[in-house]
């Protein structure tokens, strides 16, 4: 999913905060967040969580599922 999120970020840089996490080296985020799977995507808006998914999907489905929980 690396190359997938890298060209939504290069893709929607003007629009959307694209970041990522190690999670090994950060396992008090992991805590935080109780992530229990990889990869774990966490939407947030104005500091705020508005949605949460996880695994591997098409790029075009990434894309929607971003935008839907930023609605």
């Amino acid at each position: 999913m690396i190359p997938k999120v890298d060209a939504v970020a290069s893709e929607h840089r003007n629009t959307l905060i694209i970041g990522r996490l190690d999670i090994d080296k950060n396992p008090q985020t992991v805590s935080e967040y109780n992530l229990r799977a990889t990869p774990t995507y966490i939407i947030f808006r104005e500091g705020e969580v508005v949605g949460e998914f996880v695994g591997a999907m098409p790029q075009a489905t990434f894309v929607q599922r971003i935008f839907n929980a930023l609605e």
